[in-house]
């Protein structure tokens, strides 16, 4: 998915073609990388998850290595948490790696620097610029004519609104602002004032799913690999070209595996065995590696159950949600119980003759609520 920015069409009739390429400047934006999360570690298929989160950005930092870019923005929670410092030294060789990449990094609200963190006093490599001050600070790189602001979190929770009054100083330089935040309790961010801020770009960290805003030039990359369950869909990072005449954004997905939802339809007469089958064909097309939630919908015969824990075993299963419903033969199930609160219910939904969808699935719930309160009293 590749999005150009409107402004990127606004180019002066004066620019040579050679001379906005000499002018743009090339970055990759990522963020939220948590690295030292274990993700689903309850899980054996899950036991390499917090290693796989490392090897995604190793894999990024090779990739650059191999076709460099003028920066590498990382906009927040790098860390899952406090890091160690055996940890920041790990990263610190990685980034080493790629001299002719920039980097600009700021501590979110995961990995803040906190009294006794690791990050306070440590000497990173050349190319490497940690935004570590608690307010705003501006860090110029001449080598690639741009000026980047930011801050790194002290504290867990932020709730002043600390980016929505920035200006830009130099108009002549690209400036950039590394915005980690976006919540009440993190930094609340005012899209429209920041829009008419002056920045080139905002490359925003924090929230996971990725969002690209190119008529106010921000983006949200997401996070590199999906940290839970929530995080549903593709994840990866932001390739940008940026100049004074425009900006273009590509998102690429990255991610080891990712997760999906799959929406299963059960009938009255699917049994377990099948549902093993067909659920396996399933994920086997949605990519075996990647992790699934699954929601059962539809009519079951009164007697079925689903086996959850014999389908856990079948993939990377994260969770089942069983919203079927019995298909009771209400007419029969009433004249059993005419003279009780359950035939008086059913009789409420007989007389209307047509049921909507809504209507259904009451009648079917409450007919199977009342059903279960009848046996525990027996």
């Amino acid at each position: 998915m590749k999005i150009q920015s409107v402004c990127a069409l606004t180019i002066s009739a004066g620019a040579s073609d050679e001379s906005i390429r000499r002018e743009t400047m090339r970055f990759i934006h990522t963020g939220d990388i948590h690295l030292g999360a274990h993700p689903e570690s309850k899980r054996e298929w899950a036991a390499n998850r917090g290693e796989e989160i490392w090897g995604t950005f190793e894999k990024l930092i090779k990739k650059i290595k191999m076709d460099p870019v003028d920066l590498l923005i990382i906009s927040g929670d790098l860390f899952h948490r406090q890091p160690l410092l055996r940890e920041i030294k790990e990263v610190d060789y990685l980034l080493s790696t790629i001299p002719d990449t920039k980097v600009v990094i700021c501590a979110g609200n995961h990995d803040a620097i906190k009294k006794g963190s690791f990050y306070e006093g440590f000497q990173w490599s050349e190319n490497v610029i940690f935004l570590e001050e608690r307010n705003i600070q501006k860090v110029n790189i001449d080598e690639i004519n741009t000026c980047v602001y930011g801050l790194s979190y002290h504290e867990t929770e932020i709730e002043e609104n600390l980016y929505d009054h920035i200006i830009v100083d130099d108009i002549n330089k690209l400036n950039i602002l590394v915005a980690h935040g976006g919540d009440e309790k993190h930094i609340p961010i005012n899209k429209k004032k920041l829009a008419m801020s002056g920045f080139d770009y905002v490359a925003m960290g924090h929230i996971h799913k990725p969002e690209m805003d190119e008529r106010s030039r921000m983006a949200y990359c997401g996070s590199l690999e999906p940290i839970d369950m929530n995080d549903i869909g593709k994840r990866g990072y932001i390739y940008g070209e940026i100049n004074k005449y425009g900006l273009e954004l590509e998102f690429v997905p990255f991610a080891k595996r990712i997760y999906k939802e799959i929406d299963f339809t059960v009938t009255p007469k699917v049994t377990n065995m099948e549902i093993r089958h067909r659920l396996f064909d399933m994920m086997a097309e949605n990519g075996e590696e990647n992790m699934f939630k699954v929601a059962f919908n539809g009519y079951r015969d009164p007697d079925f159950e689903i086996k959850e824990k014999d389908i856990e075993q079948i993939g990377n299963i994260v969770s089942i949600m069983d919203e079927t419903v019995p298909d009771f033969d209400f007419e029969e199930l009433y004249e059993d119980n005419h003279d009780n609160i359950l035939g008086m219910f059913i009789e409420r939904y007989l007389d209307k003759g047509y049921l909507n969808e809504r209507e259904k699935k009451t009648l079917y719930y409450g007919a199977k609520a009342l059903l279960d309160a009848m046996e525990d009293e027996t």
